[in-house]
């Protein structure tokens, strides 16, 4: 309840609009995973209208060797403008020896606009685990809050979606072995990075988050309004134009990956609901699905401007650049069909019949991979010939390709797994397990790591191509699509 002091020296607007957030934060109360608080946030901030920004908090581990600690944070608030508004109530169960990968997603709000100072975190207990007890050995706590404050204050602005991240150590924050007293603080912002960046589109969000593959770790976020979908690279000049295909809107956004800015927003005219994009190797031309209305469309990416568009129907979803050929490879999935076309013309050169429903494609050499998502196979086409090679039989609902050091990667989208094969072998060299709904792919071939994302935990799996095996997780708390490594 507010004091009477409170209402006294607070401004009107700003009182309606902390009892606005006070309001949603009752309503988010209960105890949840990662996952669903996503999902109540998502829900929840709805329904303020979209005036706010988004906040993210990540926090990660100074010493992953360092004590096995866990602590419950009841909840957590921010500083604006001499106000603490809430950006969860939902308790948060933070183990560092959970934390495989140092980092975890802790949450997630939308703010009000304006500059943040401080961060607080209010607690409810703590433990340390040790290897010889049978029982946890529960800690006092020093303090029940902890402030950090910021060195440079973050300016949430409408529409926009920032990130803060900070630093847990684990080995100061036990004093005498007896009392907890967390020492968090805020980690610092890389200026210049050797390692690749990832750069991942989470639609539901509104947000693009950048990931450093070194330590696949989340580095750094910004907000792209429309319901960014997929990332394409322009392959001239990769770290200077990025472009971001926006469903919502039906937009393409140009994002500079020097700055993490929005340079320009190219508006697709005579479309419905974009859904797919692929750039030409010379960075000139766009081509961009309109699933729903059975269009492709050809944008001059220096313009802007509307080139050249036709209706190709039987629902249209994925699109790749045959450089070898210079013609466009489009899969139908309600014709059963991949069709060859000019890239200028958009004209038909010829169709290759499918399994059902073909999906991703991969074009190795004279070889055309298509992933058939309702016959469970990998379709192998000779393009030189115009014959098909073989079909694979692999997991349930195969969606995506990716080539990587010599082996082929298949999302199996229905029984979460990755089947791999080998170019010229008969059969899958070898499955491997994920969980969820893995999708799209990207690689990070310097830092050796495949990224897949995994639509139903929130989260990119980190496969390790050396072993096969799953690595890691990096956490969102939100749905990932389109996904692209910049060098």
């Amino acid at each position: 309840m507010l004091t009477m002091d409170l209402m006294n020296t607070t401004k009107p607007r700003q009182i309606s609009r902390l009892l606005s957030w006070l309001a949603m934060a009752f309503l988010l109360c209960a105890c949840t995973t990662a996952g669903d608080r996503a999902k109540i946030y998502h829900e929840g901030n709805a329904a303020l209208g979209g005036e706010g920004g988004r906040l993210s908090l990540f926090l990660n581990l100074k010493d992953l060797k360092g004590p096995h600690v866990w602590m419950r944070i009841q909840s957590i608030d921010a500083l604006s403008d001499g106000i603490w508004y809430p950006v969860t109530t939902t308790p948060i169960d933070v183990g560092s020896s959970d934390i495989k990968t140092g980092q975890m997603f802790l949450a997630r709000s939308i703010m009000p606009p304006g500059y943040y100072s401080r961060i607080r975190f209010h607690l409810g207990k703590a433990y340390m685990e040790k290897e010889d007890a049978d029982r946890p050995f529960f800690l006092s706590l020093d303090r029940p809050a902890v402030e950090v404050g910021l060195v440079d204050a973050i300016r949430v602005e409408k529409g926009d979606s920032q990130s803060l991240f900070f630093t847990w150590d684990t080995g100061a924050s036990l004093v005498n072995k007896a009392y907890f007293r967390p020492v968090i603080r805020v980690a610092p912002k890389l200026k210049h990075l050797v390692a690749d960046l990832a750069y991942v589109a989470c639609p539901d969000i509104d947000t693009v988050y950048v990931i450093r593959t070194d330590k696949n770790w989340v580095y750094d976020s910004f907000g792209v309004a429309g319901n960014p979908i997929y990332l394409v690279k322009d392959p001239k000049a990769p770290k200077e134009r990025l472009y971001v295909l926006t469903a919502g809107d039906s937009g393409i956004k140009l994002v500079s990956p020097s700055a993490n800015r929005l340079v320009a927003t190219y508006r697709i005219p005579l479309t419905s609901r974009p859904v797919f994009m692929e750039i030409s190797p010379d960075g000139r031309w766009g081509y961009i699905i309109d699933k729903q209305g059975g269009y492709l469309i050809r944008m001059d990416m220096r313009s802007g401007n509307l080139e050249a568009r036709v209706r190709l129907g039987y629902e249209p979803g994925y699109i790749i650049y045959l450089e070898k050929y210079d013609l466009l490879a489009v899969s139908l999935a309600l014709s059963q069909s991949v069709v060859l076309l000019d890239p200028m013309s958009l004209s038909q050169v010829y169709a290759i019949p499918t399994g059902n429903r073909p999906e991703g494609l991969l074009a190795l050499g004279d070889t055309l991979y298509v992933a058939e998502r309702d016959s469970n196979s990998v379709l192998v086409f000779d393009l030189e010939n115009h014959q098909v090679k073989r079909r694979i039989s692999v997991g349930f609902s195969p969606r995506r390709l990716l080539y990587t050091d010599g082996l082929i990667y298949v999302s199996n989208y229905g029984s979460a797994s990755i089947s791999v094969l080998q170019p010229g072998q008969l059969g899958v060299a070898r499955n491997i397990r994920v969980l969820g709904r893995p999708f799209e792919m990207a690689s990070a071939s310097n830092n050796n790591w495949i990224y897949v994302g995994n639509e139903k935990n929130g989260e990119i799996t980190v496969l390790d191509p050396t072993s096969n095996k799953v690595a890691g997780h990096i956490v969102f708390g939100a749905r990932p699509l389109g996904m692209v490594v910049i060098r």
